[in-house]
């Protein structure tokens, strides 16, 4: 029966980044994780025959520390978190807020370690009183040979509580960028305002021309925004800014993250504000001057930001919650990708499931945001856990077939 032309139809275009078999392994992985939630935490209970790691993906050696536990009587919520290496310190930055995600009296704090386990006292980048009405957000690190920066978005208190169930409170809302900068991780020196309305939470990074690059959203209309420095020598500086055109299929592009294949093309991986429970992604071929068009991939992801880049010996990752169930972060995933074009394998990094201790607005359990930073062998994976506690996970990449 052919279909009837009364009937609206739709086509979806999907860009496949994922092998069938991990496909199939990732469908899998959901059904386990929907009969685990259904009341079967013994698999065998819901099915008599379950193979030895259907549905599950091996988890790898990863050595977790603390950098900062959330305490009920001053920060409650830690996220949007950040790692890089500075000199001879690793460097960790995140917002922590009172008790609610984006209220006001939100800052930016930070931490540092000699070795990525041993963390010190949290410090202030930035104090924001309550009364101030104004919320400050972690947008990230970058560091150079002499500096480091870390960028932080700005915004008056957005009324959360007032749109509808699943809206974002950040539309029609005003923003802007800030950079703070420091060569001692004493004393910050603020550049305010260097870019207006952009919302992000992943710092710049180099190009293979040698431009600095990061990507984020339009408050005003949700359309995806890349920021390149043309000049990397003076990344507190405003950015030239290019638009990522609107998706012809509905995606709402958020929290962009990227990688560079070999050929010069740019593979940035979006968020989906749509709640597709796929990410997205667009192309480009001239170092983020022009991009291609905005579609949905077979890339799960519960509708969190995920984190893309490139290992020490040359192989693609994408560190985030990577299935299709929805807020469901109860395990941050590494997938892998020997050409940047498919991904066809993944492992966990930490899984289990987690219960906040201290109830907040928007406060979700599990592990979430990652952002990570390769140093030889080690990739470092800064996460939230249940957007209280901030953490640090080390990873021998070596190890990993």
């Amino acid at each position: 029966m052919s279909t009837p032309t009364d009937v609206p139809t739709q086509t979806i275009h999907v860009m496949e980044v994922v092998a069938p078999a991990f496909a199939k392994k990732l469908k899998d992985y959901s059904v386990r994780l929907g009969a685990i939630e259904s009341g079967y935490p013994v698999l065998t209970d819901w099915h008599p025959v379950v193979p030895d790691g259907w549905g599950d993906f091996p988890s790898i050696p990863f050595r977790r520390n603390l950098v900062y536990r959330g305490k009920a009587d001053t920060w409650a919520y830690s996220h949007h978190q950040a790692v890089t290496r500075f000199r001879d310190r690793y460097v960790a930055s995140w917002s922590n807020g009172l008790l609610h995600e984006d209220y006001p009296g939100q800052e930016v704090h930070y931490a540092w370690s000699t070795d990525g386990v041993n963390w010190s006292e949290p410090a202030v980048v930035v104090a924001t009183p309550p009364e101030s009405r104004v919320i400050r957000s972690n947008a990230g690190l970058y560091a150079d040979g002499e500096k480091l920066y870390c960028y932080v978005c700005v915004k008056k208190d957005d009324g959360t509580d007032v749109p509808p169930p699943g809206r974002c409170s950040h539309q029609n809302q005003h923003i802007r960028l800030d950079v703070y900068e420091t060569s001692d991780l004493e004393s910050w020196t603020h550049h305010e305002s260097i870019c207006p309305n952009v919302y992000l939470f992943e710092g710049p990074r180099r190009t293979a021309a040698g431009k600095l690059m990061c990507c984020g959203f339009e408050l005003c209309d949700h359309r995806g925004r890349v920021l390149i420095w043309d000049d990397a020598s003076r990344p507190a500086d405003p950015p030239r800014i290019v638009e990522i055109a609107p998706s012809r299929e509905g995606v709402m592009p958020q929290q962009g993250t990227w990688y560079q294949t070999d050929d010069g093309r740019i593979w940035m991986y979006q968020r989906d504000t749509r709640m597709s429970g796929y990410l997205a992604l667009t192309l480009s071929d001239d170092e983020g001057q022009t991009w291609s068009d905005l579609l949905r991939t077979n890339f799960p992801n519960t509708y969190s930001r995920a984190y893309a880049g490139r290992l020490s010996d040359g192989r693609y990752y994408i560190v985030g919650n990577n299935c299709d169930r929805f807020l469901d972060r109860r395990a941050l995933q590494i997938a892998l990708s020997d050409d940047g074009r498919m991904f066809d394998r993944q492992y966990t990094l930490v899984d289990g499931t987690t219960t906040r201790r201290i109830n907040g607005s928007h406060k979700e359990n599990g592990y979430q945001y990652p952002s990570c930073y390769v140093d030889g062998d080690q990739l470092l994976v800064i996460y939230s856990v249940n957007k209280e506690d901030v953490e640090v996970g080390v990873v021998d990449v070596s190890r990993l077939d």
